[in-house]
Order: C-alpha cells, then sequence, then structure tokens
C-alpha cells in the first residue's frame, strides 16, 4: 500500500485510486439515516419511537405459560383497543408480552380479552407514566445529550489544540448517535432512558476510539514512522477495542435476558457498527488528508 502526498491517491494490490473517495461511503450512510428520520417525522410526527417513559401512557407487563406469537396479540387487541405496542418478552424459563397503551385503556379489558384468546394470563404489571413527568423525563433526556456533546467538544479542542481533528471527532460522534437513531427504528428499538444511557455510554465510545486515532497521527513522536504505519497501528488498537465491545454486547443478546439490557445491547451494537464506518472511513480519512496537506505524513 503507497501513499503519495501530492496527489492522495493510494495503491492496493496494483490499483490506484483517490483514497479520500472513501469518504462517500459514510456520507452515503449518514444520509440514508437522515431520509430515514425525516420519513418518520413525516410519518408520525416525532423523528423516532419514543418509550412510554418518555412521551406517557399505561405499560402492561404480562406473564404467559407459553410462547405468544406477537402478531395475534396485536390482531386480537387492534380492533377494540386501537393503537397498542405489543412487544414479546423473554427470560430464564418464563415467557410473557408487554403491551404499551394510552393512558385511557382499561387494561382489566385487555386482560379479558386475551383470557377469551386463549392466551394464558398468570400474572401482570402495571406500570402508568402522566404526561408531565414523561415530559420532564424527555426534557432531561434532551439536556443531557446536549451537555455531553458540548463537554466533548471542550475536551476535544482542549487536547489538541487544533480546530480540524477537534471537528472531525465531533462530527464523527455525532453522526454515531444520528445513524444509531435511524437505525433504532428500523430494528424497532425505542427511544428510552435506558437507550438514553446507552446513547451516551455510545459517546464515549466513539471519543475513546477518535481521540486514540488522532493521538496516533498527529501525536505520534516516532518521525521516521510513515503514515500507513501509524493508521496501521491505530487501526489495530482500535478494532479490538470496538470488537471486544461488539463481543460483549452479542452475548446480551444472544443470552434471554430482560428487555431493558436488550434495549441497551441493541443501541451499543448498531451504534458500534456504525462507529467503524465513521472513525475508519471518515474521520481517518480527514485526519490523513490534513496531515499530508501539511507535510506531516
Amino acid at each position: 500500500m503507497i501513499i503519495t502526498s501530492k496527489s492522495y491517491r493510494m495503491n492496493v494490490k496494483g490499483m490506484e485510486f483517490d483514497y479520500r473517495l472513501l469518504m462517500a461511503i459514510p456520507i452515503v450512510l449518514l444520509l440514508i439515516s437522515a431520509a430515514i428520520l425525516v420519513n418518520k417525522y413525516n410519518t408520525t410526527g416525532e423523528w423516532f419511537e419514543r418509550s412510554i417513559e418518555l412521551k406517557g401512557g399505561t405499560l402492561l407487563n404480562i406473564k404467559t405459560g407459553s410462547d405468544v406469537y406477537v402478531p395475534e396479540v396485536e390482531s386480537i387487541l387492534g380492533d377494540e383497543f386501537g393503537s397498542l405496542v405489543v412487544r414479546g418478552l423473554s427470560g430464564f424459563g418464563t415467557h410473557g408480552i408487554s403491551i404499551q397503551m394510552e393512558d385511557t385503556a382499561d387494561y382489566e379489558a385487555v386482560i379479558d380479552k386475551l383470557d377469551e384468546n386463549g392466551v394464558n394470563v398468570i400474572d401482570f404489571s402495571l406500570e402508568n407514566v402522566g404526561s408531565s413527568l414523561s415530559d420532564v423525563f424527555w426534557s432531561q433526556a434532551q439536556t443531557g445529550i446536549i451537555i455531553a456533546f458540548i463537554m466533548m467538544g471542550i475536551i476535544s479542542f482542549l487536547v489538541f489544540r487544533i480546530f480540524v481533528p477537534s471537528l472531525a471527532i465531533i462530527m464523527s460522534a455525532a453522526s454515531d448517535i444520528i445513524i444509531t437513531l435511524a437505525f433504532m427504528q428500523v430494528f424497532g428499538v425505542e427511544f428510552s432512558l435506558a437507550s438514553l444511557g446507552a446513547l451516551l455510554m455510545l459517546i464515549g465510545y466513539s471519543v475513546d476510539t477518535d481521540i486514540m486515532l488522532t493521538s496516533r497521527l498527529i501525536r505520534e513522536t516516532d518521525h521516521d514512522m510513515k503514515m500507513n504505519d501509524k493508521l496501521r497501528n491505530a487501526l489495530k488498537t482500535g478494532l479490538t477495542m470496538t470488537f471486544t465491545s461488539i463481543g460483549a454486547m452479542a452475548a446480551i443478546l444472544i443470552v434471554p435476558l430482560p428487555g431493558v439490557l436488550n434495549d441497551i445491547a441493541s443501541v451499543i451494537l448498531i451504534g458500534l457498527s456504525a462507529d467503524i464506518i465513521m472513525t475508519w472511513l471518515f474521520n481517518s480519512v480527514i485526519l490523513r488528508w490534513y496531515c499530508e496537506s501539511r507535510g506531516m505524513g
């Protein structure tokens, strides 16, 4: 692999191309994600699906004697009770469903309807969140993400004191969040207090990898080391970090665990997958371009 600093061309196995074209992949992914969120807003009036904690309503958790087919439950309840969100619940030797409905819905009538249609209801629990409380939670969630990005930007600029690399870190982390929110809609993962925590952790994961990459390229003290070697070392370290985290999150999804843990693992898995693309096909290209344009590589 050979890179010439003047022409910005990469030679890989006898094929030459401008490595800056690699940025097209994350840019296209970001545009697709934006389109998903815009379509969601045009369809529902919200950019993404929020959970009961953040929009209010009643959550009915039902323990059943056997597996329940979710589409069948939606068909049974849909005509009589209107808009409902039904999800399957699973654990170690337990089965059940979670039904999210409006405050005005009669949960006893819902349980009776399920009994009439052969669903063996063993036990249930009810959770109700008023609109005023959910508004407070939603406001705090937005504030938390905004503060996280402000602090991330301040620390990035304080550490590197260079505009372009610091901006690349912020752009990469912001893109990770946008892509993750979009594909949460694709995979049916609601934005909840649990997924908010996962998103904040994801910002930390993203910034950690980006700072490691930036430090390797800009602050590397071995001036005899070529740009390719710096990138290769950073790539090896970064992917080891990321795939270790992906393995841990995948284990949570493989083993039947409560829905909150599944949501956290799903969000982090989506985000880490997006971070691989944004870090190594976007941020690394910008940094390489920046360094070579200033004769640093």
